[in-house]
């Protein structure tokens, strides 16, 4: 065996035990930790041995590794038969263990075997598959996100090794790759069990897709170009061109790196990290469309529980002029007193002026810190919700002008009729009209005054 191939498998050995004591001794009540730490320490024996030889013993650990391996699948997580038809793949599962013992010591002639247990492996896998669709438990999706992410990456790169050794490939990468697979699976149920950076898979499934698949286009851009510019170079100048292809094929990949890895990493955060993606692109038309009457508190309680649900967080805050407005999962008088148990202080500033509130989110349930996809996103919308608080306490504030306004005017308005009831009731009393004179009553006439009829004109 090369020394580099042993080191390898020395290795993946160390990390799988690791992995085995650590689920052993972090969850010694959990059936499925135990039942996962045996199937990872007979898959260290199995899978550091080439099966060249005739020995029954590898065989049979491998046949003991399925099992557990298909129980644990259709236990996890919480050791329950969920659902029931769990229990008939388990029964199937124990009869495919029993059919491969008894090839192995040679009391069966058949090789049924590894199809059967492919059958009851992808069972298993549908009933995490099931358990996923069915709960309402944000926990439980992540559990079986990171699960998802070990089988596929770690089934992947076991596969790819297989296929690449079957094509006479460099032993040592495949090696490696089968290797780096196995510890990939472990990781996958280790993580979820220990609850340790449980709300990081989103960002870890989204981050690894985005480089799986922008490395496969690569690859094929590359094969495609290098073969097409060697097609050409045959039929035009009529012989090969040699490594002048293999350059421009690698000037063509390294051109359309950065517009692929742009394309591709948006389109991982959109599949794999709907949260964040939906946060960051409709808080901010939310704010924009928010009734006109809403108060800063208000429009805290509209944004306070997105940002909690995207983020995973406990709880979450705003605080504006050294004041708390509006809380989620936490309130204001606890807000006012555990400013320092906040895991994010992020600062609500103008352009050009100073701090004039906070965004305070509480720690996640498992107490691991944020990454950097979440601080990236509340600072998208920060500007947003600065600009709909401000504007909201501006209106806030108008509005108790007015009313103020309008209750001193009605108050004085008041006052004033008081006054002038007041002067009525302190004026005398004023003597009765005389009867105006009747209609049909003819005027008394009046003879003019001397003084007048002298200055007439004779």
């Amino acid at each position: 065996m090369q020394p580099l191939v042993l080191g390898i498998r020395l290795v993946k050995s160390a990390v799988l035990i690791a992995v085995a004591i650590v689920l052993i001794w972090r969850r010694q009540r959990d059936p499925v930790a135990a039942i996962l730490a045996l199937a990872l320490l007979c898959w260290t024996i199995t899978s550091s041995i080439d099966f060249t030889s005739a020995a029954v013993w590898p065989m049979l650990l491998e046949r003991l590794r399925f099992l557990l391996f298909a129980w644990a699948l259709l236990l996890f997580p919480s050791g329950r038969w969920r659902p029931r038809w769990t229990r008939a793949i388990a029964v199937a599962s124990t009869g495919v263990f029993l059919i491969g013992t008894a090839e192995v010591l040679g009391l069966l002639g058949t090789s049924i075997f590894l199809p059967l247990a492919i059958v009851c492996v992808l069972g298993a896998v549908a009933s995490l598959i099931q358990r996923y669709r069915t709960t309402s438990s944000d926990t439980l999706q992540l559990q079986l996100k990171w699960v998802a992410f070990g089988l596929v990456t770690g089934i992947g790169l076991i596969l790819g090794a297989r296929a690449g050794a079957a094509l006479n490939g460099p032993r040592l990468a495949f090696e490696a790759m089968f290797q780096l697979g196995i510890v990939f699976v472990a990781l996958g149920f280790l993580v979820p069990l220990l609850r340790y950076r449980l709300y990081d898979a989103e960002t870890v499934i989204s981050r690894s897709a985005g480089y799986a698949v922008l490395t496969v286009t690569l690859v094929a851009v590359f094969a495609g170009s290098e073969s097409l510019i060697e097609n050409l170079g045959q039929q035009y100048l009529g012989s090969g061109i040699g490594q002048v292809s293999g350059a421009m094929a690698a000037a063509v990949a390294a051109v359309l790196l950065a517009p692929l890895n742009e394309r591709i990493s948006k389109w991982a955060e959109r599949r794999f990290q709907r949260d964040l993606v939906q946060l960051r692109e409709q808080l901010p038309d939310l704010l924009a469309e928010a009734p006109l009457s809403w108060t800063p508190r208000q429009v805290g309680e509209a944004v306070l529980p997105r940002v909690r649900n995207a983020l995973h967080a406990t709880s979450a805050a705003l605080v504006l002029s050294d004041q708390p407005i509006a809380g989620d999962g936490i309130t204001l008088k606890e807000v006012a007193g555990s400013a320092a148990e906040f895991s994010l202080d992020l600062s609500l500033r103008c352009p050009f002026g100073g701090r004039q509130g906070s965004l305070l989110i509480g720690p996640r349930p498992d107490g691991t810190a944020y990454g950097k996809d979440d601080v990236a996103t509340l600072e998208a919308i920060a500007p947003a919700l600065r600009h709909a608080l401000l504007a909201s306490r501006q209106r806030e504030r108008d509005r108790r002008n007015e009313t103020e306004r309008n209750r001193r005017l009605r108050g004085r308005l008041a006052d004033f009729a008081q006054r002038l009831e007041k002067l009525e009731d302190l004026s005398p009393e004023r003597e009765p009209r005389r009867a105006a004179p009747s209609a049909r009553a003819r005027p008394e006439h009046r003879q003019p005054s001397r003084r007048l009829r002298s200055h007439r004109p004779r």
